[in-house]
């Protein structure tokens, strides 16, 4: 049996083991590496899920949301020593270069290839900051309140 009083501390662990999104008003240039290394695994994560799915327009969305976050590290010039922004520009985007043009091709099993060479861009990248224990992997499983699967189609009836 669950006592109330546990309930509030259950509730702020849940919520700090999850990503958090930037509140409303806050200054996105302050934030720090490990925020836009946590953003860009939500949205990576969501975008493999969609990729999973066939969910084309959702692959899309992701597609311009992880580059929107990519963007933003390669801004940051330093981090404990390390040049992110220079092993982003030379490991990461290349990578996710790729996989926007497989997207736009259609070619659905070069996208699910190039979506694995991103995550291992990914760990290219913790390699070359000397972080090889930061290690990404491919998640199959959705522990989001979000289906992935595309809905169907509205067929309208023919008009008379």
């Amino acid at each position: 049996m669950i006592r109330t009083t546990s309930i509030p501390v259950i509730l702020v662990a849940a919520l700090l083991t999850g990503p958090l999104p930037v509140l409303a008003g806050e200054d996105e240039h302050d934030l720090g590496l490990v925020t836009w290394m946590g953003r860009l695994q939500y949205y990576t994560h969501k975008l493999g899920l969609s990729v999973d799915a066939g969910n084309k327009p959702l692959i899309a969305y992701y597609i311009h949301e992880v580059e929107e976050v990519i963007e933003a590290i390669e801004d940051i010039d330093d981090a404990d020593g390390v040049p992110i922004g220079k092993l982003v520009k030379e490991i990461l985007m290349p990578s996710f270069e790729s996989l926007e043009t497989s997207f736009e091709s259609g070619d659905e099993a070069r996208v699910d290839a190039d979506y694995n060479g991103l995550i291992g861009a990914c760990n290219q990248c913790h390699e070359k900051a000397n972080r090889p224990y930061l290690i990404v992997e491919r998640r199959h499983d959705n522990p989001y309140m979000q289906r992935f699967k595309p809905s169907r189609a509205v067929v309208t009836p023919a008009s008379e």
